[in-house]
């Protein structure tokens, strides 16, 4: 009996590498709940090295991020298989964001806010005071439809491929040129060397492969862009054809233009850049066989291309497309959705190495509306409906929702700096 007592329990002695090979074919919601089996298990799924190989394998199953309620799950349907819709739930989520590697940088007046939806993690970094200007307002105000953030600022939230931090940066450029750069794994800003011109704050940038690119503002005839590690700004040439309703991605790791044309035919043009070359070349044409009032005012933003090469793209009316190469078949699949942009799970830890004493780190919260506050107080029940409020609960509970209709949603939490001040 002593003997047997003292037998090592196998789970203890598979090899570590093999271990590791067995996390990465686990779903999201099991990987997150095994980290509390033990020490060992925990550290493998939170190393660096485990959360970069479960990203490149995910990237290979891309999905698409939106803006989600209930009404979002029954609002259109997709082939089994094709791609999954993953949803931030609240109001903070429609503000204008931006994303990489499946995290989400939602600036706010005060406050910019880093949110991993596949962790749980939240961090929220002071942003000072805005600067005021009315320079610029006509060009704002006069089109609507733009993604304008707080204080016109332009943004930029990438990843420097070196060392693997992931970095704010923002500009300024009324009265004097200016930028900051915020390393969100220390979380303080710091003032770096001004861009060489103005860059487009309507129009949200890209981050692809280290550097984040900008479109110039009005003349459009050259894309800045910034290396996050040695933090130098470059020019890259736009393509032959370009307008001012054009859109920067980063499709399939490779930086992408999208540039709608109305003449002769309504149609939409994806250019893609060789980085070593710098040539640009025409990845798709497709006719927009679609009715819109005011084709000059629409712009369009490519999600994704999935396995059987149906590519997906949205634009600023809500409505979201799929396209068939093959067949040149297009169809409008929702037309009232609200994307954020495209999605990979991503296990990275937001936990700051050396965090400021400002900075404001969270984790395993969720954020959701709790109707028995609206009982108990009419008004205060009225502001949560736009403010809502934090419940902290154990992550594996309630983290991940999952409904499988034709595609899979995951219910994520967003977030509201307003809330907490």
């Amino acid at each position: 009996m002593v003997e047997e007592e003292k037998t090592l329990n196998p789970i203890y002695i598979v090899p570590e590498d093999l271990l590791e090979e067995i996390f990465l074919r686990l779903p999201l919601k099991s990987i997150l709940r095994f980290k509390a089996v033990s020490k060992e298990w925990r550290s493998i799924m939170e190393s660096r090295s485990f959360a970069e190989r479960r990203m490149k394998a995910e990237k290979k199953n891309p999905k698409i991020l939106a803006v989600g309620d209930h009404r979002t799950e029954s609002r259109f349907t997709l082939d089994a298989g094709e791609i999954e819709v993953v949803c931030l739930r609240g109001d903070a989520a429609k503000r204008p964001s931006l994303t990489c590697e499946g995290l989400v940088c939602i600036p706010v007046p005060g406050c910019v806010n880093i949110l991993n939806p596949s962790t749980g993690e939240y961090i929220s970094f002071p942003s000072g005071m805005d600067p005021v200007t009315r320079r610029f307002d006509y060009i704002f105000f006069a089109a609507p439809w733009w993604n304008i953030f707080p204080g016109y600022w332009a943004m930029g939230f990438g990843k420097d491929e070196v060392n693997g931090n992931y970095k704010v940066v923002r500009m300024f450029f009324d009265p004097t040129f200016y930028c900051e750069i915020l390393d969100v794994s220390i979380g303080e800003w710091r003032i770096v060397k001004p861009p060489p011109y103005r860059v487009d704050p309507r129009r949200k940038s890209v981050c692809v492969n280290g550097s984040i690119y900008w479109l110039e503002m009005l003349d459009g005839d050259s894309i800045l862009a910034l290396d996050l590690h040695t933090e130098e700004f470059s020019d890259v040439p736009v393509p032959p054809e370009s307008s001012d309703l054009d859109q920067l991605v980063n499709l399939q790791n490779r930086l992408a233009i999208a540039t709608p044309d109305t003449v002769p035919v309504w149609r939409l043009v994806l250019w893609t850049l060789d980085a070593q070359e710098k040539t640009w070349s025409m990845t798709y044409t497709i006719n927009l066989r679609i009715r819109d009032p005011e084709p000059s005012r629409v712009w369009f933003r490519p999600l994704a291309v999935c396995k059987e090469g149906i590519f997906f793209f949205c634009d600023n009316k809500k409505r979201l497309f799929k396209y068939y190469p093959k067949t040149n078949e297009l169809s409008c699949i929702s037309s009232d959705i609200c994307v954020i942009s495209d999605f990979a799970e991503n296990l990275v830890s937001l936990r700051p190495s050396s965090p400021a004493s400002t900075s404001e780190y969270l984790s395993g919260f969720h954020y959701e509306y709790d109707a028995q506050d609206d009982v108990q107080d009419d008004v205060q029940g009225s502001q949560l409906i736009e403010k809502f409020r934090w419940i902290k609960k154990r992550i594996p509970s309630i983290l991940i929702t999952t409904t499988v209709v034709s595609a899979v949603f995951f219910r994520y939490f967003s977030v509201s700096c307003g809330s907490r001040h």
